[in-house]
């Protein structure tokens, strides 16, 4: 009986450093800066073969992606804020859509201004700078972690864009002028036209809203899908009222 208690005991012991052993093993990892100069020396000295990989271990330079810099919206914001002081940013919950308020000429001047070709700005007050962020803009724009960026741009007039067009036609091409002026002063530093849209609205005037976004390229079957369900629910919302008293 107790010859047979020591073999249980021992038995135990075992596997319990088998499974020790096992354990260590799942948890290790192999780094081959360590184990290539081992493998070199004992190629070297059972078959006389010249090392491979003569560099002894140790720390290696290696190029790390880089992390935790914000998203293009985050660096945007960042570029609005530390250029023009005036403009108000907002990001909505996700962080997939920012908007800014912007004053019109200030927005205008720091555009224009920043092409070579574009004419000289506004001579501006003392200790004004001019600013330039027009290159920035565009390369933040562009694609970032495979995603680009669409830029709304909507002028606030004091009129209303239909009634403004019918009655004072020369005023509304001025604002028309402008708000085109810097859209295609975007297109030609190097934004696509598909990720540029602009427009006027009636609001508080002397401003311009901003509105940057994830572009979405069109997609005939999701805009087939929508317009299918759209008359599905026009289609349900007529019949409960033809079935109403």
């Amino acid at each position: 009986m107790k010859n047979m208690a020591n073999q249980y005991l021992g038995l135990s012991l075992f596997i319990m450093l088998l499974a020790f052993f096992i354990i260590l093993n799942s948890i290790s990892a192999y780094e081959e800066t360590k184990s290539r100069p081992v493998l070199n020396s004992l190629v070297y000295t059972f078959s006389g073969r010249e090392p491979v990989d003569i560099v002894p271990p140790g720390l290696r330079t290696e190029q790390v992606p880089e992390r935790n810099l914000g998203s293009a919206l985050d660096k945007l914001e960042a570029l609005f804020e530390s250029q023009i002081s005036s403009a108000e940013t907002r990001q909505n919950r996700l962080g997939t859509t920012m908007f800014v308020r912007v004053p019109f000429e200030e927005f205008q001047k720091a555009v224009v201004s920043s092409l070579s070709n574009a004419p000289p700005p506004v001579e501006s007050p003392i200790g004004e700078e001019n600013i330039d962020i027009l290159p920035m803009l565009v390369s933040l724009l562009e694609t970032q972690d495979s995603v680009a960026y669409k830029m709304d741009m909507i002028l606030n007039i004091a009129e209303e864009p239909s009634s403004l067009a019918s009655d004072e036609p020369d005023k509304f091409k001025n604002y028309n002028d402008s708000v085109s002026l810097i859209a295609r002063t975007v297109t030609e530093a190097g934004l696509p036209t598909q990720l540029v849209t602009s427009g006027m609205r009636s609001g508080d005037a002397g401003y311009m809203n901003l509105v940057f976004r994830r572009y979405e390229p069109f997609n005939p079957l999701s805009a087939q899908a929508l317009d299918s369900e759209a008359e599905e629910a026009e289609q349900a919302e007529q019949e409960e009222q033809g079935a109403q008293p």
